[in-house]
């Protein structure tokens, strides 16, 4: 399989940014038997329009989302712009689908429904499962993946959930030509391809003590041992009442929680970050991106630069080693795909730049990369005798090589 990334800074002419994007590709030379396409875009642009002259023009199956800002080989991380990433090959298959409309109450039919009909495209469970859900406050992104793994068997999941750049921005997912805000898309990839994976989120500790979560639901903490979740924020020295008097989701991105989650799993092992996404100083809860569960583990941490910058030094430092073992047999590796989260973006203030140059400075020669900001980001921890354990995770950096 090999792939080609392809740019445009084309935000208000749709057929001028299509045409563009397609003079890239068409240079890049024939596409394979087989192809697929994943597409990340400004939250400026006029997507439907936009989708629907590329899908005229790349009559290919292709999946995207919106995004603060893009990762793209020649550029590293830039605004404004749409990113098109075109996997193509004769040695593999892509079982695309999306969804109907998504609620708390069909979500698992739905998403059954949709896997069913791209393992049917990709002739079974496949090497990787790529995953645009939804952004909105009906199903935890938490929800969505574990429906995947049981569905799958444990098939690696990647994705993240959409972000926009304004906040009067729409939020959407890309299928089949058009935008949507409530739907979910999937892209099943079976044939020559192994995928590796690393996940990084390193953190400054508040305080070294661990808490115990005494009420919790989905994805609202309610309760820490004999207090309130607000009370317990006030207790390490949170200013609660001016954070919420903010109201804006981008003061609690650079003070996330580490948690040790206690759902009787193998997923109990490695810690994951949730970002406080709003406090209710009337009932003392807080809702999270990300789901909670009672009697998990919990500290307040810290996000600075330098604490970005590490994580992703080391994120490119595991890939590479990763790719180094498994390209053996005269297997080659194509592409490189990030999903980083939205917070570390806003975390970096005037040098949003770094994660995306160390990116592309340290893309091995002759690989693609492309990916996109969330606000939720979907990778496994790991991946043993083609068992994933997949997970939901915030604050990180996630990257998948294929």
């Amino acid at each position: 399989m090999r792939s080609i990334v392809a740019v445009t800074n084309e935000m208000d002419d749709a057929e001028a940014a299509v045409s563009e994007l397609m003079e890239q590709i068409n240079a890049s030379g024939p596409l394979g038997k087989n192809s697929c396409g994943f597409v990340f875009c400004d939250a400026e642009m006029t997507h439907d329009d936009f989708l629907a002259k590329l899908k005229e023009r790349l009559p290919l199956d292709i999946v995207g989302c919106t995004s603060i800002a893009n990762f793209d080989t020649n550029n590293g991380a830039t605004i404004l712009s749409s990113v098109l990433t075109v996997l193509t090959g004769d040695d593999v298959l892509f079982g695309t689908s999306f969804t109907d409309a998504i609620n708390a109450d069909n979500v698992r039919e739905e998403l059954a429904k949709a896997y069913e009909t791209a393992a049917a495209a990709a002739g079974g469970r496949g090497e990787i499962l790529f995953f645009i859900p939804p952004f909105n406050d009906a199903v935890p992104l938490d929800e969505y993946v574990d429906i995947l793994d049981e569905l799958s068997g444990g098939t690696p999941v990647f994705g993240g959930l959409p972000s926009s750049d304004t906040s009067d921005g729409e939020i959407l997912m890309f299928a089949g030509g058009r935008a949507y805000k409530d739907r979910a898309a999937l892209v099943l990839i079976s044939g020559g391809v192994k995928p590796v994976f690393s996940v990084q989120n390193f953190l400054s500790e508040i305080s070294r003590q661990k808490h115990i979560v005494t009420g919790a639901d989905k994805n609202v903490i309610r309760a820490v041992e004999d207090m309130t979740f607000v009370d317990y924020l006030r207790r390490l020295g949170m200013p609660v009442d001016d954070l919420t008097a903010q109201e804006d989701i981008s003061v609690y991105v650079s003070t996330p929680l580490k948690v040790y989650m206690n759902s009787k799993s193998e997923r109990d092992k490695i810690p994951v970050v949730r970002t406080i996404k709003t406090l209710n100083p009337k009932d003392g809860s807080g809702a999270l991106f990300g789901a909670i569960s009672e009697n998990s583990e919990i500290s307040v941490v810290v996000m600075k630069r330098q604490d970005i910058q590490d994580s992703c030094k080391m994120a490119i430092h595991e890939i590479k080693e990763k790719i180094a073992e498994a390209a053996v047999d005269d297997y080659k590796y194509s592409t490189i795909i990030c999903v980083s989260c939205g917070g570390r973006y806003m975390v970096m203030g005037d040098d949003k730049d770094a994660e995306g140059n160390m990116l592309r400075n340290n893309v091995h020669e002759g690989l693609t990369l492309s990916g996109f900001y969330s606000y939720g980001e979907i990778c496994p921890t790991i991946v043993e005798n083609g068992r994933a354990i997949n997970r939901a995770h915030n604050e990180s950096i996630v990257i998948c090589a294929l």
